[in-house]
């Protein structure tokens, strides 16, 4: 097998190809002219609130669906719904059926994956190139998930003897109704996340999309009948977090959260799950950063890490927001750096070569502003400056580049700002850097560039963060935790590791006495 190395001209943004949804894509959405509903116990259900919501295509501002908010008799009854298939069986079955179920899902997923496609490009707003790798996330994550499971000690477990008389042995069981609250940025590889590791355990699980993307949650949900998954087993809910959301979080029948959004939507969630003693996993954004180093090529690196800031247009947790390039290559970087930014096609998510689509909602775009001017007014310069763009033929939320310069030593954005957006700074060099990279209240992932591989692996171990990287940026693999320190995480292992899985049971210690002689 042969490759091709990495030079300046073959590192490129990732791209849109032309996309047009299939009809069974409109017909979902059109649901025979009914707003689409919440999946409960199997069976699509209206919601008790009489409210509906507009689901659109940040593109175009074109509404696509409109989709029923869940209340909290809605909630109620989906908890309901999750523990008569939990205590009815689902939390008996083997392995192997849980796998069998879950893998039949996959399959049905790739069937109808030109409807997942346009949920991701024309609902949540990404160019194809990003939306089609985020497809093959759902078989790995499945089939990952199912190998740890298989390899999984459920039930009781070594009996031993631990004092006169006395036996000890561990019993491991799952949870019960769990609750994953996934955010609009990745609503398919999150969701994949989430339900695969807790449905192999043995949990009946309850998915709140978020109100941006709902879709391809709620196709979902209506697959997993299909699938023959017993009714209650997969409930999505559908509405917005301060709603929806915020009774799921209240409810004590949710026995464990998962929850991927802002820290301070993550903190109300864990005030409100405190109260009865739920669990609560958190991954609650980032603000990473990559350290340059005298001996990398300014112009390929700019361009590896103009790829990753740029990655969905920014609106990634983990993305670059933060460059600190050594002095020597500082000018070479921040010039190659503009003439990548620069060069980014901005343009419609769906219409062939372009790199740099809409922000996800009408919110967004001044929360963005914002946090430009407020780094400009600290000190930043800006090479960039950014700012609202139009799109010809299309009214959507468009914004452009922005690329700033901010003295040595001065304090460089310390917060998230979603968007294709990047303030590079000089160092002397790279242990300065890496105290500048955690002067952040976040810690996801950040990201250190030089051919000197035990260099990199030294600064790369000294980031507060969860993961470091060298040579690259925004890196997985199934088996190795992913998850944040600081305000970025919380408790739990992470996601896409053995200990994932661990964290959808509990685990009990069952003590044996003989019972003692009148």
């Amino acid at each position: 097998m042969s490759t091709v190395a990495n030079t300046p001209e073959t590192v490129q943004a990732f791209t849109a190809a032309d996309f047009t949804a299939p009809e069974l894509f409109t017909r979902f959405c059109e649901n025979g002219g009914r707003p689409l509903g919440g999946i409960v116990g199997g069976s699509e259900i209206p919601g008790s609130m009489n409210a509906v919501f507009d689901v659109i295509n940040p593109g175009s501002k074109e509404v696509l669906a409109r989709v029923s908010e869940m209340g909290y008799d809605d909630v109620h009854e989906a908890i309901e719904a999750g523990y008569r298939a939990y205590n009815g069986g689902w939390k008996d079955t083997s392995v192997e059926e849980r796998a069998t179920l879950v893998m039949r899902l996959v399959e049905l997923f790739e069937r109808d994956i030109g409807v997942f496609l346009a949920c991701e490009i024309l609902n949540g707003g990404k160019v194809s190139e990003l939306a089609e790798g985020d497809m093959n996330s759902v078989r790995e994550c499945a089939e990952y998930f199912v190998g740890v499971a298989r390899d999984t000690q459920f039930g009781d477990g070594a009996v031993a003897n631990v004092g006169s008389h006395l036996q000890a042995y561990t019993y491991v069981e799952p949870w019960g109704v769990v609750a994953g609250i996934i955010p609009w940025n990745y609503p398919v590889v999150l969701t994949a996340w989430f339900m695969m590791p807790a449905l192999m355990a043995g949990n009946s699980i309850i998915i709140k999309p978020s109100e941006e993307t709902p879709l391809s949650a709620l196709y979902l949900g209506q697959l997993a009948a299909e699938a023959g998954f017993p009714p209650g087993v997969i409930n999505v809910l559908p509405g917005r977090g301060e709603l929806t959301g915020k009774f799921i979080s209240e409810h004590p029948g949710v026995r464990y959260i998962a929850f991927t959004g802002s820290p301070g939507v993550g903190q109300e969630i864990l005030r409100a799950a405190d109260r009865h003693g739920t669990r609560v996993k958190r991954e609650m954004g980032g603000n990473g950063s990559a350290i340059v180093c005298a001996d990398a090529d300014p112009e390929l690196v700019a361009r590896m890490i103009g790829k990753r800031v740029n990655q969905h247009y920014g609106q990634t947790c983990c993305t670059i927001h933060r460059v600190f390039a050594e002095q020597s290559i500082f000018n070479d970087f921040l010039d190659a750096s503009e003439v990548f930014f620069s060069s980014l096609k901005i343009g419609n998510q769906a219409v062939q070569g372009t790199q740099l689509g809409p922000v996800i909602n009408s919110r967004q775009p001044q929360r963005i502003l914002d946090g430009i001017e407020s780094t400009i007014a600290n000190g930043a310069e800006p090479i960039l400056p950014g700012g609202l763009a139009q799109v010809d033929g299309y009214d959507g939320f468009y914004l452009r580049p922005t690329l700033l310069h901010s003295p040595s030593g001065s304090d460089c954005n310390p917060n998230e700002i979603f968007h294709t957006f990047v303030n590079v700074q000089s160092v002397d060099s790279a242990e300065e850097a890496v105290q500048y990279a955690n002067n952040t209240p976040y810690g996801l992932g950040s990201s250190v560039w030089t051919q000197d591989l035990e260099l990199g692996q030294r600064i790369a171990k000294q980031f507060r963060d969860g993961t470091g990287q060298v040579n690259c940026h925004n890196t997985g693999a199934y088996g190795y935790p992913y998850g944040g320190q600081g305000i970025s995480g919380g408790p739990g292992a992470g996601v896409n590791c053995e200990d994932t899985l661990r964290d959808y049971v509990q685990i009990k210690s069952i003590f044996v006495q003989d019972y003692p002689d009148s």
